[in-house]
């Protein structure tokens, strides 16, 4: 192959994942805006603030059921017309949600979305991951996941600027139109799937399945710990001033991005459990920050960011190399509904050991030990899926 037909492939290749990687900031914002979308929107809805966990509850639960059902049937369906009809119902709801002003009817528009939310990214991924040869896979990953750390760098400042200055519905508007701008990009960039088979390659839904499904959400386990009290243990603990909230999340999404794009280019160059090993010291040196004391919350963002970035580039890495092509679509659907669960299932240990009295030095440092001892698993989770891997028939 000639030096320009490689240059061109890769070019084709990095156009795809960059598309992947927009309906991703699309899929990630639309779920995420809601939750601090939601102080605007409370008053219109008659209810407190505090009922925005029923709403993101409601969206989680609709991706962990589409999830686990897509596992099944997903491999029948036609890839890419399957993305089309989901951005555009996903544009639908979130636009439906802005011409009720009853609470029930946006908890359930909010459960249509999540089982809509649950399924794209696992047929998006298998889409992206079946078309680029294995030695690029790394790098286009961690372009998909490196949208996530844009939603925190531009989609979240944009959308709670429009809430502030133009209102709920506006911001509610935009994430709408975004779906809908997807939609030409699917149509001129993906490549057309192959017609769908009337007998479903079958992936065993067994304890090994499981065990390659769950790895991506059992290493987001660890931050997600952290998150719900980032801001208290920023300000409280970190020194930090509210004034510089804003600029923190900034430098951490910033991190994050870079993270993502460093790990991605050094899996074709280093073994993924080296990978792995530092990135995960990097987030066990980032939780040492507040509990030797040090009041220093631009470096604990910097690392932690960082460092979680880097780890879900590991995993999924790792993760991907398990299916076959054609059961790639039923798996990806699969690690969706296990990281929403798993992401649910941290939220609530946060909770509980955090007593209702607030957050003291000897709680905190509770949840961070936990958080720690969680984290530094990943690299044994490496080993052992590596051998698993060596093990299958070639």
């Amino acid at each position: 192959m000639s030096l320009f037909t490689q240059t061109f492939n890769h070019k084709i290749f990095m156009r795809i994942a960059i598309v992947m990687a927009f309906i991703q900031f699309t899929n990630a914002l639309e779920y995420m805006a809601l939750t601090p979308v939601f102080a605007f929107m409370a008053g219109s809805f008659s209810v407190p603030v505090s009922f925005s966990g029923y709403v993101s509850g409601m969206y989680t639960m609709g991706a962990v059921l589409s999830g686990i059902a897509a596992f099944y049937w997903i491999e029948r369906v036609n890839k890419k017309q399957f993305l089309i009809k989901n951005m555009v119902l996903l544009g639908a709801l979130t636009f439906f949600s802005t011409l009720t002003t009853h609470f029930g009817t946006l908890l359930a528009l909010r459960f249509c979305a999540g089982l809509v939310g649950g399924t794209t990214m696992g047929v998006g991924t298998s889409i992206l991951i079946n078309t680029v040869p294995v030695n690029l896979r790394g790098k286009v990953l961690a372009t998909v996941i490196a949208s996530f750390s844009m939603v925190s760098i531009v989609g979240m400042p944009v959308i709670l600027f429009l809430c502030t200055h133009y209102g709920w519905h506006i911001a509610l508007w935009a994430i709408s139109a975004l779906c809908l701008l997807s939609l030409p990009l699917i149509i001129v960039t993906l490549p057309q799937d192959a017609a769908p088979s009337n007998v479903k390659t079958s992936l065993p839904f067994d304890r090994q399945t499981l065990l390659f499904a769950s790895c991506s959400a059992l290493v987001q386990f660890s931050p997600m710990l952290i998150i719900p009290i980032l801001i208290p243990l920023m300000t409280q603990y970190l020194g930090a001033r509210q004034g510089l909230l804003s600029l923190l999340f900034l430098g951490g999404g910033i991190a994050g991005y870079l993270a993502t794009k460093i790990t991605g280019a050094l899996t074709s160059r280093l073994p993924v459990l080296m990978l792995a090993t530092m990135s995960t010291l990097c987030f066990v040196a980032s939780l040492l920050i507040p509990v030797l004391g040090y009041h220093n919350a631009f470096l604990f963002m910097a690392l932690f960011i960082g460092a979680s970035y880097s780890r879900l580039v590991c995993a999924s890495l790792i993760a991907i190399q398990y299916p076959a092509d054609e059961q790639r679509a039923s798996f990806s659907s699969l690690q969706a509904a296990i990281m929403s669960l798993i992401t649910t299932l941290a939220f609530f240990l946060s909770s509980l050991l955090l007593p209702d009295q607030g957050i003291t030095i000897q709680n905190l440092n509770r949840l961070l030990v936990v958080s720690a001892l969680t984290a530094v698993v990943f690299p044994v989770i490496v080993i052992v899926l590596q051998k698993k891997l060596a093990k299958r028939p070639t």
